[in-house]
């Protein structure tokens, strides 16, 4: 022990588990859910198209109704092709990069975390003795089972426009990618620095890098995504979670002169086959997902999360925790130091924050063990009252 719940039924805010327990869900299957569970529009489009089957081995104007869909909110794509799940989608993406420019090095962010594919496993939460000088870390392996990474991938410091500039100068002939997530996960949910985004474009645009936004976690920071709320827009997006309303999915969208390169004619092909690719299911559980997700919903979630984040700050005024995140989302994080990239981050007691996490799980409050949590359409200002009372018992005993 502790054993984790085993949940038997979620519907709105609430999970049922399987010894009876109500719990109110402040992570909605790592943020997926922003409607909540069951959602009466998701249930009805999955239930209606069950009806008519769940896969073929053909197209279905489904796809395309999300694919329209996706396309018109994402700024910076003109085509997307659908995958099975945001890691799926990180692979495919640095795919088409590598295919696009000829090169074969990708840059990533210590301490950003790009699902599992085997190129973005490094330095995703490495001990600090471990990690070699800020300004040019050492990438530490994830996971046992990888190659290297010689030749492909390099890791340097989030938010460091410094060892940016000059680590792409250095190296741009190499470099096929950079990929970046605009709000970084396991850093605390934490934007970049505006000046970084700039310099990150910039230098995608002199040495003629693709940029390309992991927006799996941030595309629902608003209705235009991450990249709609700052502005910058890259040349490629991976998306997942959201946009395939409670089902497995993922997603590459950008340019039709990258994307362009799955076209059977072409001679360097870039390959993409799988057998739920674009499924029914999902197209429509998503599609009913979006359209509920207008302008004036997420503004009423964000304003929600905003609040959420302010009071907690307020909770934790003077102590050595610090509140983060963006949009409806937010993070305690147990340090006091400014946390700008992985490294301040890894200074938070880590165990204060599973205890933490799991202490408001007994009071009925499910979160990540790192104690982040989102804010939901369905979520109540009673639940969120009660949350933030939970808070602060535990905050102050």
């Amino acid at each position: 022990p502790p054993y984790a719940p085993f949940v038997v039924e979620g519907q709105g805010s609430t999970l049922s588990d399987a010894d009876g327990r109500r719990i109110t869900d402040m992570w909605f299957n790592a943020t997926s859910l922003p409607l909540g569970h069951a959602h009466p529009a998701v249930v009805a489009a999955a239930q209606k198209q069950l009806a008519r089957g769940t896969a073929y081995f053909a197209p279905t104007e489904h796809e395309l109704a999300l694919a329209e869909l996706l396309v018109e909110r994402i700024p910076s794509a003109e085509r997307i092709r659908f995958a099975n799940s945001g890691s799926e989608a990180v692979m495919m993406a640095l795919r088409f990069a590598r295919a696009a420019r000829g090169r074969s090095t990708v840059v990533k962010f210590e301490g950003s975390y790009h699902g599992s594919y085997d190129d973005v496993s490094w330095s995703v939460a490495p001990a600090l003795d471990r990690v070699g000088d800020a300004s040019a870390p050492v990438p530490a392996a994830d996971t046992a089972g990888l190659a290297g990474t010689e030749g492909r991938v390099i890791v340097l410091p989030f938010n460091d426009v410094e060892v940016l500039r000059r680590s792409i100068e250095a190296r741009h002939d190499e470099v096929a990618a950079l990929l970046i997530e605009p709000m970084a996960n396991r850093l605390g949910l934490l934007m970049p620095e505006p000046e970084f985004l700039a310099e990150a474009r910039a230098l995608c645009d002199r040495y003629d890098i693709i940029l390309i936004f992991d927006e799996v976690i941030a595309f629902r920071v608003g209705y235009h995504g991450a990249q709609g709320f700052m502005g910058v827009l890259p040349d490629l997006t991976t998306l997942g979670k959201i946009i395939g309303g409670g089902f497995p999915v993922g997603a590459i969208a950008g340019k039709a002169s990258i994307l362009s390169l799955s076209e059977p004619t072409r001679s360097n092909r870039v390959t993409h086959a799988g057998t739920f690719n674009g499924n029914p299911m999902v197209a429509v559980a998503g599609r009913a997902t979006m359209e509920q997700l207008t302008p004036e919903l997420f503004d009423r979630i964000n304003a929600s999360g905003a609040w959420v984040r302010e009071r907690l700050s307020e909770i934790c005024d003077g102590l050595p925790l610090q509140v983060t995140g963006a949009g409806s989302l937010f993070k305690i994080s147990a340090t006091g130091r400014t946390i700008r990239n992985y490294r301040d981050a890894a200074t938070a007691n880590k165990t204060w924050e599973q205890v933490a996490s799991l202490a408001m799980l007994n009071e009925g409050f499910l979160l990540t063990t790192s104690f982040s949590g989102c804010v939901s359409a369905v979520t109540t200002t009673d639940e969120l009252e009660a949350f933030l009372a939970a808070v602060a018992s535990i905050v102050n005993s």
